[in-house]
């Protein structure tokens, strides 16, 4: 970049990065624990990702160089360097820096009124100049608005493909993290022209070779945001709008895009990617309107079923495989099938799911009972999946006015971490409310695991108990602000010297501006409990025990 003053430099900065520099500063994202060598500052900027941004000044203030490792090349300054200028602008003079947005140029005229008033020619010759800087972009315009037959568009896409992966993976065959984005929109593009193919068969190709492309991408990218998956889920969904939409057509196009679809389903591009393998055979299912397809898309889901899991199918993906086959009965068979289909496969919860839904519609609650009980003891080793089954069991007992079981269920539910079921409890309660609150909180409070102890903090809070909540804070200080309005006046004293405390506690441990004004908040709201003096008094404690903090002081002064 230009050399600038340190104390000017928001004049030479694009407003977008400056802004974004900005936020980073204001939001702590700058450490400010940073190595100070000679002429040179380095700092950490925190994000995403952390960056290191090295800047050296000369005598005056003046940016001799600046550099970031982050992978922003749009311009001469990234918004971690701008963050960290505003950073290096307050230490240097001494916490004061402001930002007053430049005002606003004078609006121009937008891109599509311009091009408008231009004649074709002039048109076609800035088309020329871009596409010759740009090979993809010119790749792209002949594919989306040339006509040809099948087997040229199928060899411009792939040449399409291949000069996108060229040119954003360059010579070390690795697509960087900042280059991701653009790659996606370029694919994205071609999966454009699939969707605005007549001709589904050529669609369907197009779609196969940008989701080859992109599985393969998994192998070649930095995907830390996921963009490559998203592209992956783009062409499956691509790829389902045009099974869906023919899945009325004439037979010889579904039979053509059943049989297309199989072979691709069997291609080594998804052997380590099985997931995909099951979308395009659960495609086949929409397409298979006849016995003779059917029967081929049955034997090459058995033969996946079949395979052990060093073949590379594990048991993860025998449900998707199985709900292929209930599809098929759904579309082409009749109900006994699919219940017949649904009970031999009970263990599995989808379809366990499915004959509770069965057995509710014929208001048959016990039976509902029996499938729920029968999944717990099934998921009994996933934590996880047993609550749904204990949901559904209770809202059966309801529907029985089975209360003792219900009362059970429900205390086994809360024991277990589900406090909503405390209102269910006490609906329930026949007895004396304080006996039966006191005994509850007693056996809470006895139990070691972690969602009992939460059920006991939520049960004091939701109730109020002053008394239980202020010895517990005595315990478990780091969580007075959240209590402190209500105990503020049966417990002033007690409050007053563990909000203050937490504060101090709090401040210690903070090294960055967003702690800092972490700080503040809590202070703003200890004014509320012990008072504008006691909350000077702290203020100005704070002041001096960290004067060599200027990020902290600064905030500090924001609250007089």
């Amino acid at each position: 970049m230009a050399t600038v003053n340190i104390n000017n430099f928001q004049k030479y900065i694009n407003d977008t990065i400056l802004g974004r520099g900005y936020d980073y500063y204001m939001g702590g994202h700058v450490d400010e624990e940073y190595v100070h060598k000679g002429n040179t500052y380095i700092f950490l900027v925190g994000g995403r990702e952390t960056y290191e941004v090295a800047v050296e000044l000369d005598e005056s203030g003046e940016i001799i160089h600046a550099e970031c490792d982050c992978p922003y090349d749009l311009g001469p300054v990234c918004k971690h360097k701008a963050a960290v200028f505003f950073q290096l602008a307050e230490i240097i003079n001494n916490g004061e820096v402001k930002w007053d947005a430049k005002q606003a140029p004078t609006e121009l005229p937008g891109i599509k009124e311009v091009l408008n008033k231009l004649p074709k020619e002039e048109l076609i010759r800035i088309i020329m100049e871009i596409v010759l800087k740009n090979e993809t972009l010119e790749e792209s315009l002949i594919l989306r608005y040339s006509d040809g037959n099948n087997e040229q568009e199928l060899k411009q896409v792939s040449k399409l493909i291949r000069r996108i992966v060229n040119k954003y993976a360059g010579r070390g065959g690795f697509i960087e993290y900042g280059e991701i984005s653009d790659y996606v929109d370029e694919m994205t593009g071609i999966l454009e022209k699939a969707r605005h193919t007549a001709d589904s068969l050529l669609a369907l190709e197009i779609i196969i070779l940008v989701l080859h492309e992109a599985v393969e991408a998994f192998e070649y990218a930095d995907d830390s945001d996921g963009e490559i998956g998203g592209l992956v889920s783009d062409c499956i969904e691509v790829m389902e709008d045009l099974i869906l939409s023919e899945k009325h057509s004439d037979s010889s196009m579904t039979q053509k895009l059943f049989n297309r679809l199989l072979e691709d389903s069997n291609d080594h591009a998804y052997d380590e990617w099985q997931e995909y393998t099951i979308e395009i055979l659960r495609l086949c299912a929409e397409v298979a309107d006849t016995e003779a397809l059917r029967v081929l898309l049955r034997e090459r889901v058995m033969v996946y079923l079949n395979k052990s899991d060093t073949d590379g199918f594990s048991a993860y993906y025998a449900a998707p495989l199985l709900q292929i086959l209930h599809r098929l009965i759904l579309l082409y068979g009749t109900d006994a099938e699919a219940l017949h289909f649904e009970e031999e496969n009970s263990a599995h919860a989808t379809f366990r799911e499915l004959l509770i839904e069965r057995a509710k519609k014929e208001n048959d609650f016990e039976k509902v009972i029996a499938l729920a009980m029968e999944g717990e003891k099934q998921d009994d080793f996933h934590a996880g999946r047993t609550p749904k089954w204990k949901e559904i069991r209770y809202e059966a007992y309801k529907k029985l006015s089975l209360k003792a079981e219900q009362a059970r269920l429900a205390k086994e539910m809360l024991f277990d971490g589900h406090f909503e079921y405390y209102q269910e409890l006490k609906d329930l309660n026949t007895g004396d409310e304080k006996e039966f609150y006191d005994e509850l909180k007693a056996k809470l409070k006895k139990d070691t695991r972690w969602q009992a102890k939460n059920m006991y903090v939520n049960l004091i809070e939701q109730e109020e108990d002053t008394d239980e909540i202020m010895a517990y804070i005595s315990e478990n200080p780091q969580y007075i602000a959240r209590y402190a309005d209500l105990l503020k006046d049966s417990y002033a004293d007690e409050v007053d010297k563990l909000y203050s405390k937490h504060i101090r506690a709090v401040a210690q441990s903070s090294s960055k501006r967003s702690a800092y004004q972490d700080v503040c908040s809590l202070i703003r709201r200890y004014k509320n409990i012990a008072g504008q003096d006691n909350a000077a008094q702290l203020v100005d404690e704070l002041r001096v025990l960290y004067k060599r903090r200027p990020a902290f002081v600064d905030e500090l002064s924001k609250l007089d």
